[in-house]
């Protein structure tokens, strides 16, 4: 190993264990609130946030869905604060990723669609805590360890102009895509990562590389951000989108848009999950948020943004829309451990991707 590595990483020592033993200390003191009843264990948290300034909470989610449950937040917590610092897409990993190697978090609380998330908490950016909501989160939307807690669900649809596409002609398999009905007449996501990690899991590895070259063959149109590419949709400059949100579609065609979504069976889901950074500047308003977000409360305003919360007590209108159909949870762990490797071979399969 060359002499100026090894003494770079004898300087950085004492940092790196500076940080780990203040989350650790920081955990730990969070974990003792557990021995408390539910009302005096909120108490405790809530005075001390009281003391601790303004929590900062990353989220890779619109300003619009963000600002209800920070509002929410400081309105049933008077005194408190907290603000949210808005990212697109796989950015948020990129920031956690280097401020991690820098030894200097800045985010308290973590709220991201992205899973590749899941490869940054194995290496220890987020901190424990069980927060006593996770009760009425079913497995699968939670880790045993209280590293994560999935707040909402993302419904995985194509969706199709109304005026452009017959309702006889939307696709009823996945299959259907790849017709020549379809040719040019597509647009998707730059980073439509969980999908085509999700496609993968459910055609099996060879099939599914098959059909992602063949519908690359399509002519596809790349868009960075899905609300973005399902408004052009609607605005009828493409027919149809490979992969977006069911909410948006619902939320776009609520509101007059010529907007429906393609019957392809299995639904999948892409869960969005929040979690505490490691060593976070304000913990106990970090910890008090995630409660307040996972809570009965907080899920009710996370349908009010027109997205499907996780909480099994609150119904949105997607849950009710899926009632009986064939919906289906992916292997999350799997794509966020492969993250880069899924994304690396997304954008070279679409070159019009990158």
């Amino acid at each position: 190993m060359p002499r100026k590595f090894l003494a770079s990483l004898v300087l950085a020592m004492p940092l790196l264990w500076s940080v780990a033993l203040r989350a650790q200390t920081t955990e730990s003191k969070l974990g003792a609130l557990e021995k408390f009843s539910l009302q005096e264990r909120q108490q405790r948290l809530y005075e001390a946030s009281k003391n601790e300034g303004e929590a900062v909470i990353y989220a890779n989610m619109d300003v619009s869905a963000m600002k209800p449950l920070t509002d929410g937040f400081m309105k049933r917590y008077p005194g408190t604060k907290a603000a949210s610092v808005h990212f697109s897409g796989a950015s948020i990993i990129t920031r956690l990723d280097s401020e991690a190697r820098a030894g200097k978090p800045i985010s308290d609380v973590v709220l991201s669609g992205q899973l590749g998330v899941l490869a940054l908490i194995d290496k220890k950016i987020a901190m424990r805590y069980r927060s006593p909501e996770r009760e009425f989160f079913r497995d699968g939307l939670k880790d045993k360890d209280g590293l994560w807690t999935a707040y909402m669900t993302n419904v995985m649809v194509s969706a199709y102009n109304t005026r452009q596409v017959k309702k006889e002609e939307a696709p009823r398999t996945i299959e259907d895509l790849l017709k020549p009905r379809w040719k040019g007449k597509l647009t998707m996501d730059s980073q439509s990562y969980v999908w085509f990690g999700t496609m993968m899991q459910y055609l099996g590895e060879e099939a599914g590389l098959r059909f992602m070259k063949r519908l690359n063959e399509q002519n596809i149109s790349h868009q960075r951000g899905r609300r973005l590419m399902t408004q052009l949709v609607a605005a009828g400059e493409f027919d149809m989108a490979v992969e977006t949100n069911l909410n948006s579609v619902l939320t776009l065609n609520k509101q007059g848009a010529p907007l429906a979504f393609a019957p392809i069976q299995p639904y999948f889901l892409s869960p969005s999950l929040v979690f505490m950074s490691a060593n976070a500047p304000h913990p106990y308003t970090g910890a008090l948020f995630i409660d307040y977000l996972l809570s009965e409360e907080g899920q009710k305003i996370v349908v009010t943004t027109n997205r499907m919360p996780a909480n099994a007590k609150v119904k949105s209108p997607e849950s009710q829309i899926l009632e009986g159909q064939d919906v289906r949870t992916p292997n999350i762990f799997d794509i966020g451990k492969r993250y880069q490797a899924i994304g690396n071979r997304y954008r070279e399969i679409f070159e019009g991707a990158r």
